[in-house]
């Protein structure tokens, strides 16, 4: 799929995987999401995109109360992307690869740099 417009700046990618796994480093448990877009162009162009599922506590413009002040405050959880925590190549950008499996294992390869790094410990995919 090819969209044309002057503000338009980019192929369209369309998510062809998501993981989901919970990595625990410390006293820190952080919930991740995964997501891997091909280009709808190109087979081989990839983006992926890392998000950590994170609580907030929020206070809403609305409601409000009486006096213009906010009515309730929340706690939420919400995705925040995290490309760059884990060295995700395609974090803000494009790569490319093979195919949709080879590109997950370019980003699995990387997630594993990052937890060598920090634990000392290669992944083990089985």
């Amino acid at each position: 799929m090819k969209l044309t417009h002057p503000n338009i700046t980019s192929a369209v990618f369309e998510l062809v995987r998501v993981l989901e796994l919970d990595i625990t480093l410390g006293d820190d448990f952080i919930p991740t999401h995964i997501e891997l877009f091909r280009d709808t162009e190109r087979d081989d162009y990839f983006r992926c995109h890392v998000w950590e599922l994170e609580h907030f506590r929020l206070t809403p413009t609305f409601p409000q109360d009486g006096s213009g002040g906010p009515a309730h405050i929340s706690d939420d959880v919400i995705m925040v992307e995290r490309g760059t925590t884990y060295r995700i190549r395609s974090f803000g950008g494009s790569f490319t690869a093979s195919s949709a499996d080879a590109a997950l294992e370019m980003v699995i390869a990387e997630l594993n740099d990052f937890l060598k790094h920090v634990t000392g410990e290669e992944l083990k995919k089985e």
